[in-house]
C-alpha cells in the first residue's frame, strides 16, 4: 500500500504519543476577525482562533519568529474582500522576501480574474486552498454570496494559470442539497484538475447557523467518491467532526488508501502502522501535494 500521512499543524492544541502540533505551522489572518460575509456555517468564528497578522509589522514579526523556530511553512488566510478574494496579495512586499525560506499556503477566496491569481503569484503562494461549492444554492443561502458554481470553479482555472497549485475542498454537510449536493461538488472538480482533494465534514460552531453534520457514512462515501474518480493525492482535511462513531472514517482512510489524514485518532496510529508506511509531519495537510511527490517534509516530532 502506499504511504500515509499524518498531519498535525498548530491549526488546534492536539497530542498523542506519536506526534504533537505544538511545532505544528501556523495559521494567521491578514484581516483579523474582518470579513465583508456572514457565512452561517461560519458567522466569522473561524478567524477568531488564528494569530491576527493584519498589519505589515505583524506579518513580518510572525514570519521571522517562524522561520527562527524552524517551520518550513505558514498557513495564511483570512477574511474576504466584497469582491471575493483574501487580500493576502496586499502583503506581496514582505511576502516575497521570505518565498525561498517558507512554503506559504494560502486561503485565497474567489478570485475572480487572472490578475488577482498573479498577484497571489507573486507574493509566493505555492498551494491555493479554496473551498469548492457545487450549487448556487448554498452559495447564497448558506455562504450569502453574490457569485456561482462558476466563479469557483473560474478560481481553481486562473490559479493553475499562474503556476499556483490547487487544493479544493469538500465540506460534507455544507450543501443545502444534501450529501448528493456534496458528491456533485466532487464531481464538478473534474473540471479544474486539481493537485489534491481534501474531504472535511462541518462542524456546527456556537453562533452559526443552517448547518447540518454529516454522518460517518455520508464523509466515507465522499471519500470512496473522491478516492475512486482523482489519481492525485486525497486527504481527510482537519475539519471535521469527532467522537463515537467517526472514529471509523479514520479506519477507512487508512483501509482505502487515502493519502493522508490531519489530526487522526490516537487509536487509529497504530492500526495504520501495522498496514501501512506512516509518515508524521506538521505541516499543513495541503502539503501532501509536495510530500506524495517526494517533496521535503516538515517532521519536527514524529516518534
Amino acid at each position: 500500500m502506499k504511504k500515509l500521512y499524518l498531519y498535525a499543524p498548530a491549526l488546534k492544541k492536539y497530542e498523542t504519543d506519536y506526534i504533537t502540533s505544538d511545532n505544528g505551522w501556523k495559521m494567521v489572518s491578514v484581516t483579523g476577525t474582518a470579513c465583508a460575509f456572514n457565512c452561517d456555517h461560519c458567522n466569522r468564528r473561524i478567524l477568531e482562533g488564528m494569530e491576527d497578522a493584519s498589519n505589515k509589522e505583524r506579518m513580518k514579526s510572525i514570519i521571522e519568529k517562524v522561520i527562527k523556530e524552524g517551520h518550513k511553512g505558514l498557513v495564511l488566510s483570512g477574511g474576504s474582500t466584497i469582491r471575493g478574494e483574501v487580500p493576502i496579495w496586499r502583503y506581496e512586499e514582505i511576502l516575497s522576501k521570505y518565498a525561498n525560506k517558507l512554503t506559504f499556503i494560502a486561503h485565497t477566496g474567489v478570485v475572480k480574474n487572472k490578475e488577482i491569481a498573479e498577484k497571489f503569484a507573486k507574493a509566493g503562494i505555492k498551494i491555493a486552498l479554496l473551498d469548492m461549492v457545487g450549487d448556487n444554492e448554498t452559495i447564497k443561502e448558506v455562504l450569502k454570496q453574490p457569485f456561482t458554481v462558476d466563479d469557483y470553479l473560474n478560481s481553481f482555472k486562473y490559479l493553475k494559470s499562474v503556476g499556483i497549485k490547487i487544493a479544493p475542498h469538500v465540506i460534507v454537510g455544507l450543501s443545502k442539497r444534501g450529501i448528493e449536493g456534496d458528491l456533485h461538488a466532487i464531481e464538478l472538480l473534474k473540471e479544474v484538475n486539481p493537485d489534491t482533494v481534501i474531504i472535511v465534514g462541518l462542524m456546527p460552531l456556537v453562533g452559526t447557523r443552517n448547518t447540518r453534520q454529516p454522518s460517518p457514512d455520508e464523509l466515507k462515501l465522499a471519500l470512496k467518491k473522491v478516492r475512486d474518480e482523482f489519481s492525485v493525492p486525497i486527504m481527510l482535511g482537519c475539519a471535521r467532526p469527532r467522537g463515537k462513531g467517526y472514529v471509523e472514517v479514520d479506519k477507512f482512510a487508512v483501509d482505502y488508501e487515502i493519502d493522508g489524514i490531519a489530526f487522526p485518532e490516537e487509536e487509529i496510529i497504530p492500526y495504520a502502522m501495522n498496514k501501512r508506511e506512516v509518515i508524521f509531519s506538521n505541516a499543513c495537510c495541503g502539503n501532501v501535494i509536495f510530500d506524495a511527490l517526494g517533496g521535503v517534509l516538515n517532521v519536527k516530532n514524529g516518534k
